[in-house]
């Protein structure tokens, strides 16, 4: 008679600490993404250098990423990679505030971009280990970084209200310490359970067997192209906003506002991969990247840009969802660090690829160059119906 392995316990408290360290982690986000562009614009960044700046860290992240993943794979656990990330991202960013000049700031704020960001695939590959092995809602667990993405965005708009464009860079450093104190409250699961775990899944797979498959490679390349759709709002969102004559809380409201609607999708997250399953979801966040965008360019007045935000529910967060549960369905729990490591390797170089483009488009298009981000779209929406038309494997 053979002997079933005991059903796994998560750690305590598991799915909260996640939602905390997500909460903690994505303040940093929250400030980054709407005014980093204002800083670099009060620091006499040109739009071009701008663009770079924020597309250099992708990009050097990207190659970082694959390696990060096999670490964290192979180190004792993972809250100890993440720990060994932020801390190291946080010092890094700290000689960016003496730095003056275009290549001391691309340099310092790029490093700490770097090692901050790679700490995140690692705890999404712990996260989907909740997923997997306890049974956990993966979006209710990632809600909490929309929570604080939101919260960080409303404050710092109104305390640029008040406090000179230099300021950004101490709401970054402050937010960037808070990171590395949620990284230390990660829960770390059991080696025995582990040891369980695998020992029910049978003999370790080809890494190369489960992860080349060129049906999910596909839906990955689809995830990052409509993930990279976003990196003309990512760079410039703000400094066109700001250029309508909109003010810091307007800005901060209008970037709130995407992330409420991300929110109550997360909040709604098993439901909607059930319904739509994670094929569906990444169709759906392809086809709304590409009204998005089409409208963005066209003042619309403050209610036009809030519903044109309130689609951020569906080109972000229906299409990362989408890519996330494709993992968690098609790789082996002991792979899917090295399976996030390669989707954000993909979705890095394309992101890199548009950033780069945009601050040349920004410069010579003004907000028309939102147009262009429709092009990775469609090029998203074409893989996809050939995908499902070459009778791929289904997700």
């Amino acid at each position: 008679m053979t002997t079933q392995p005991a059903p796994a316990v998560p750690p305590r408290h598991f799915a909260f600490r996640m939602w905390v360290f997500f909460f903690g982690y994505f303040i940093v986000g929250g400030v980054v993404q709407p005014f980093f562009p204002l800083w670099l614009e009060s620091r006499g960044l040109t739009a071009v250098e701008i663009g770079n700046c924020i597309a250099f860290p992708i990009l050097v992240r990207v190659l970082l990423t694959p390696f990060a993943g096999v670490f964290a794979d192979r180190a004792p656990n993972r809250r100890f990679v993440i720990c060994i990330f932020v801390v190291t991202g946080t010092i890094a960013f700290a000689f960016a505030g003496p730095a003056h000049g275009y290549w001391p700031i691309l340099l310092t704020t790029g490093a700490g971009f770097v090692l901050w960001g790679l700490g995140l695939p690692v705890a999404e590959a712990l996260t989907l280990t909740g997923v997997r092995r306890f049974g956990l809602d993966y979006g209710r667990m990632r809600l909490g970084g929309s929570v604080s993405f939101i919260i960080a965005n409303l404050a710092s708009g109104a305390l640029l209200g008040i406090v000179a464009p230099d300021a950004i860079f101490w709401m970054i450093l402050a937010a960037l310490g808070g990171a590395i104190a949620v990284s230390f409250t990660l829960p770390v699961t059991p080696r025995a359970v582990r040891a369980l775990d695998d020992a029910s899944q049978g003999p370790r797979p080809s890494a190369w067997a489960v992860l080349a498959r060129p049906g999910l490679i596909a839906l990955f390349v689809v995830g990052g192209l409509v993930q990279a759709s976003h990196a003309v709002l990512y760079s410039f969102g703000s400094i066109y906003w700001k250029s309508l004559g909109y003010d810091g809380v307007d800005i901060g409201g209008f970037w709130a506002i995407s992330i409420v609607f991300e929110v109550t999708l997360f909040i709604w997250s098993g439901l909607a991969v059930r319904t739509f399953g994670p094929f569906g979801l990444l169709l759906i966040g392809t086809l709304a990247a590409i009204v998005r965008w089409a409208l963005f360019p066209l003042d619309m007045g403050p209610a036009g840009f809030a519903a044109l935000q309130a689609l951020h529910a569906l080109t972000f967060a229906a299409a990362y969802l989408g890519t996330q549960h494709l993992i968690a369905r098609s790789i082996p729990e002991e792979l899917t660090a090295s399976a996030q490591g390669i989707f954000g390797m993909m979705s890095g170089i394309l992101l890199a690829t548009s950033t780069a483009f945009a601050g040349p488009l920004y410069h010579s298009f003004g907000g028309d160059a939102y147009f262009f981000m429709t092009a990775p779209a469609c090029v998203a929406l074409v893989i996809l119906v050939v995908h499902r038309l070459s009778g791929a494997e289904r997700a």
